[in-house]
């Protein structure tokens, strides 16, 4: 039993395959990563007492060297190409349980995963140039060689909520959030056009599940602790929005859009015009109090001592993930919002950076 066609072994120069099962010590290179076509094999014991039989099977993995000592395999699947998430594993245990299977790889996986990139970027090109019904079949056919490809699933999501079918971009956002590569970096455009089109299709409660579910793998990115903040400020979530906020503010305090935000809090605090203008709820007294205390707090007038309490994210640092931030942030910080934050400025002693001097006080 097998999940992949046999046939394929380790020729040698005479074009016999090899009988002898030959170790993966044999198979490493001298330098440059690994990236090959692997094959382990399991016992499965079918039947019950004495009718049991023993059966060996044999799995093929797409096996890709990420550090020195850490390698990520996937399945190769009945179309001849890796699918669903990456397993890790070492180096010793690649070298000591899988076996390489070069001839399988190179005359069969590397063309149909060649093939399978052939057609998503034809389908990207469709999309990129409107032809949105192409685009589909297209990122459609190569779900059916790969059914979680996840350019494939960005690229029906896209569709989707261009058309305003929210049925269905919801659909592939749930089958999103369980594929770990679309949270790896590997395509962060597509995931950054993905979640900004969840928000402004007013899906608030979907992109702040999307950008969570990327919190799971990555806590240190300020740009994804904004883009959270920002869904929930749409959502008039205000205590949500202050906590995401400070935590973007901790990891990277320069992040202008991040400062804007905060001063938006602060000044739709001061005028219930403005919180009528744009349709939010009234800002709890507490939230006001701690932004413009982040504010003052980077001008050098007060210290900051912000604690967390709503998001569970104090764990452990894991690798950095550059997302980039939804940048239309100021979209609310109109003349009007600026003469309220001036206002706030003047009474929490806030200074403009264009009124300091080099040594941080006021000209």
């Amino acid at each position: 039993m097998t999940d992949a066609p046999q046939g394929f072994g380790l020729a040698d120069t005479a074009g016999v395959v090899r009988k002898k099962t030959v170790s993966g010590w044999d198979f490493l290179p001298g330098d440059g990563a690994i990236r090959c076509v692997f094959s382990s094999t399991a016992i499965v014991m079918l039947g019950q007492g004495s009718t049991s039989q023993r059966h060996e099977s044999t799995i093929y993995w797409y096996v890709e060297q990420v550090e020195d000592d850490e390698f990520e395999a996937r399945r190769i699947n009945s179309k001849h190409v890796p699918a669903g998430n990456p397993e890790t594993i070492s180096l010793r245990r690649l070298l000591n349980e899988f076996t390489p299977r070069l001839a399988y790889y190179e005359d069969v996986v590397l063309p149909a995963m060649e093939a399978l990139e052939e057609t998503l970027d034809r389908a990207d090109r469709d999309r990129a140039h409107g032809r949105l019904y192409s685009a589909e079949l297209g990122y459609s056919r190569a779900r059916g060689i790969e059914e979680r490809n996840v350019r494939a699933l960005f690229g029906l999501g896209l569709i989707f909520l261009n058309r305003r079918e929210h049925t269905r971009a919801r659909a592939v956002l749930f089958e999103l959030v369980d594929v770990k590569a679309a949270f790896d970096g590997k395509n962060q455009h597509l995931f950054n056009e993905f979640g900004i089109g969840l928000r402004k299709s007013g899906l608030y409660d979907e992109a702040t599940a999307y950008y969570r579910r990327a919190l799971d793998f990555v806590k240190n990115d300020e740009n994804l602790f904004y883009n959270l903040a920002r869904t929930r400020y749409e959502r008039g979530d205000w205590n949500g929005c202050l906590e995401a906020l400070i935590m973007s503010n901790r990891l990277n305090p320069g992040l202008r859009v991040a400062r804007e935000l905060f001063r938006v809090i602060v000044g739709l605090a001061e005028d219930e015009r403005l919180l009528a203008r744009y349709g939010k709820p009234p800002v709890p007294p507490e939230v006001a109090s701690r932004a413009r205390n982040v504010l003052a707090a980077e001008a050098g007038v007060l210290p900051l001592d912000e604690e967390v309490l709503v998001l569970d994210l104090e764990r452990e640092l894991e690798r950095d993930w550059g997302r980039g931030p939804d940048l239309d942030a100021g979209e609310v910080a109109e003349q009007e919002m600026e003469q309220k934050i001036e206002r706030g400025r003047a009474r929490t002693g806030l200074v403009p950076p264009s009124a300091r001097g080099r040594n941080g006080k006021r000209k």
